[in-house]
């Protein structure tokens, strides 16, 4: 089969159920990654400004003593006879995200004139560098980043109030912490990759207990499609797919049963046609080869001839009557109005055949909601049938009862035989003088259009009966 290209991309179910895992495995730990990162970022700024800003306001200042002669100025600068003594930092409290502050002294020309005496000269050097490059002011600036190839710093600077030309440069080193969350990064990176191959495992765990019954029904499907209606044992842990599986058995079994009935159908519409038709040919055979009464031929052809119409309108009505829906028109009209109606228009018949018919009508109208003209068809019928084995009164009954409606047409003749009784409302099937096998039907189908059922009793004579639900409020009031 062609794909219309107005349908677009179409995509199996295991790339789909995967690929929208992904996207939610995605989704979420971008959402973490993001929040933590910002979160983690804004808390290291907050606690490094902190202790910066300490660093700045408490030890921003020189301190001078005598000079230490037996000293050799390891890590001190010395001028006019004084040693410039650093800050001590070393009893500061180190912050939250366990960084020590620590200093050093450069001149206007960002030059090293003081440091402490275990720290990184090299390193110290390219701080400086850096902050020259960058234009930093030394007199007063605050939190600026500064990056080396060995570490990661936050810089604030301070001029010195008792050596002019002498600054501080107070920095934190946030290599530590940073490197930490570098590392959790990349526990998030391999979390992902491992998310992802078990995204992969539940996706084909998904797909497969979706694709597998699918493929099971889709296959049942087109065997049902090639007129293959045999039953199928599915067992599927879903219990929706258990229930479509159990659906479409059902379906295969009425279309079995569908196909049968068609088949039927038309073989019998086939005999019964080919019978009037053949008397009629039989017919204007003999008359033409002189052999046959005119008269008595042509009257023959007549009577086979409306028989042949009679037919072939009941085929016309119940082929309309089967693809009819419940959307039909319905108007309430009192039911006992329609079944005299009916009655009046056969009176011709009852009165030829010496009939009576009796009325036992409820005195209230039967009001109900029904379409007049297929309603009209049946009962029609039902009076029909009754005229043919009646022997002297038909009784038509329409009443409520028990928040019901109930319409019978009674005749006093033979009956059915019992052997006849389960087959009566099957097309074409004719019991005893029965015509075409096909007034019944109609009847049953029209009783069903409506919500109805009908019910035949053999007691003395056959009672056709005719039950329709009652309105909801009829049946709230018995």
């Amino acid at each position: 089969m062609k794909r219309n290209p107005d349908q677009g991309r179409k995509w199996h179910i295991k790339p789909r159920i995967f690929a929208m895992l992904l996207a939610l495995l995605f989704v979420v730990f971008a959402s973490v990654f993001f929040a933590f990162n910002a979160f983690i970022s804004g808390y290291i700024r907050s606690n490094v400004r902190a202790q910066l800003d300490d660093l700045v306001v408490n030890f921003g200042k020189f301190e001078e003593k005598p000079p230490d002669r037996g000293g050799q100025g390891g890590g001190y600068a010395f001028e006019n006879g004084y040693e410039l003594e650093l800050p001590d930092l070393n009893d500061r409290q180190k912050n939250r995200i366990g960084a020590n502050g620590k200093v050093f002294v450069v001149d206007a020309s960002y030059d090293i004139k003081g440091y402490g005496v275990s720290e990184d000269t090299d390193e110290l050097s390219r701080i400086a560098s850096l902050l020259k490059e960058k234009g930093v002011s030394l007199s007063g600036a605050r939190y600026v980043p500064v990056g080396t190839d060995q570490g990661e710093y936050y810089v604030s600077t301070a001029p010195a109030e008792k050596q002019p030309g002498s600054f501080f440069v107070f920095y934190v080193d946030v290599s530590g912490i940073n490197s930490l969350v570098d590392t959790v990064n990349l526990s998030l990176a391999v979390i992902v990759a491992a998310g992802m191959l078990i995204c992969f495992f539940i996706a084909n765990v998904i797909a497969n207990s979706v694709t597998t019954p699918v493929k099971k029904l889709s296959k049942f499907a087109v065997e049902i499609g090639k007129g293959n209606f045999a039953k199928r044992d599915f067992r599927f842990q879903d219990v929706e797919f258990d229930e479509l599986g159990e659906a479409m058995n059902q379906s295969a079994e009425k279309l079995d049963l569908y196909d049968k009935d068609q088949r039927a159908f038309f073989q019998n519409v086939s005999h019964e046609l080919r019978t009037p038709l053949m008397s009629i040919r039989c017919y204007a055979e003999g008359v033409e080869c002189g052999l046959m009464d005119p008269k008595r031929s042509g009257a023959t052809i007549i009577s086979e001839t409306d028989r042949l119409s009679a037919l072939v309108e009941d085929l016309l009505y119940i082929s309309r009557v089967d693809s009819i829906t419940d959307q039909i028109e319905k108007r309430e009209n009192d039911l006992r109005e329609t079944l005299s109606l009916c009655a009046e228009s056969l009176k011709s018949v009852i009165d030829k055949n010496g009939l009576k018919i009796v009325y036992e009508f409820d005195e209230a109208p039967v009001l109900f909601p029904y379409n007049e003209k297929h309603m009209f068809r049946a009962f029609v019928n039902l009076i029909a049938n009754a005229i043919r084995y009646a022997q002297g009164t038909i009784v038509l009954a329409c009443r409520r009862a028990d928040g019901r409606i109930e319409a019978s047409v009674a005749d006093d003749g033979p009956g059915i035989l019992q052997e006849d009784l389960v087959h009566i409302f099957e097309r074409f099937y004719k019991g005893r003088d029965g015509k075409h096998g096909i007034g019944l039907s109609i009847v049953k189908s029209v009783v069903e259009l409506h919500g109805g059922e009908i019910k035949v009793d053999c007691g003395e004579g056959t009672r056709f009966t005719i039950v329709f639900p009652g309105t909801s409020a009829e049946r709230k009031t018995v």
